[in-house]
């Protein structure tokens, strides 16, 4: 009830182009990849190879210092070729999988995921592996996972989600027009009290705790597919470099509309890798001004 009274009295933080120019930093001139984040991507199927291509891309371009995606081995040439600075695990492997959880500080897993036996047992495994010294993002496949098989979401390590409005739905059991501030912050606190929730929808909304925020930017050319698993890799690379905190979550998620909004002047549609391919530009912009 306490967070219920919260949420009713609280105003809706709108995030602005200043959490860039605050949160994307010039690089130190002695720097090497270590200082830059240790990825982590469980990502794509047979049938969804594209989500891991783009999830790792968006992460590599975004500026994280090493990368890994897990996937399926009949991924591997693909991805390899499409991203060369990522490195390639098998996901069926778990004991490599354990080993890589292990090495990296920030995780995101969902993006491309078939629903299997073996992805379940993925993010059973990530939830049960991770730690205080992590951050999991939990997206697209993961979540209906997890809401199929009310998995509770237990870790020890930070938890972010990554819900558009139909998974938030499967997940939290609230239909799109009862997704209020109030009701999503009290079925965040039921589920997770220390988790974040980025719910992507029309002007997007971040929920930590008491605090909400939305994002002043986005357009209709970004209703295309992959543009999820884009903000998954980009949010994952802001992590891994600028560190855990709701003003990196934040920027991750409004450069992402931001990029989107500049190509939509031109644009009719939006396409996923072409924000990506300019996403090292304006992160220059930003880190200068």
């Amino acid at each position: 009830m306490k967070m219920i009274l919260q949420m009713e009295e609280l105003v809706m933080e709108k995030i602005t182009e200043n959490i860039l120019k605050h949160v994307i930093t010039p690089r130190n001139p002695e720097s090497y990849k270590g200082n830059y984040g240790k990825i982590l991507i469980i990502a794509g199927s047979a049938q969804f190879g594209g989500a891991a291509i783009l999830a790792t891309s968006a992460a590599v371009a975004s500026g994280a210092g090493l990368v890994t995606v897990a996937s399926v081995p009949e991924k591997f040439t693909s991805i390899n070729t499409r991203i060369p600075e990522a490195m390639t695990i098998d996901y069926q492997d778990k004991n490599t999988l354990i080993e890589s959880i292990k090495k990296n500080n920030v995780i995101a897993i969902g993006p491309g995921l078939a629903l299997s036996s073996i992805t379940k047992g993925l993010v059973k495994t990530v939830l049960r592996e991770a730690t205080i010294k992590q951050t999991v993002i939990i997206d697209a496949s993961a979540l209906t996972i997890i809401a199929q098989e009310n998995i509770k979401l237990k870790s020890d390590a930070h938890i972010i989600m990554t819900p558009h409005q139909g998974e938030w739905e499967r997940l939290s059991k609230l239909g799109i027009s009862d997704q209020t501030p109030t009701n999503n912050a009290e079925k965040l606190d039921e589920l997770n009290p220390k988790a974040i929730l980025i719910l992507k929808k029309h002007l997007s909304e971040i929920y930590y705790q008491d605090q909400a925020l939305q994002i002043e930017a986005g357009n209709p050319g970004m209703a295309t597919g992959g543009m999820g698993d884009t903000l998954t890799g980009i949010m994952a690379g802001f992590i891994g470099q600028f560190g855990n905190s709701l003003d990196t979550i934040a920027a991750a998620l409004f450069i992402h509309s931001y990029v989107a909004d500049e190509l939509n002047k031109k644009d009719y549609v939006v396409l996923p890798s072409k924000i990506i391919t300019k996403l090292p530009k304006y992160m220059a912009k930003f880190s200068n001004e």
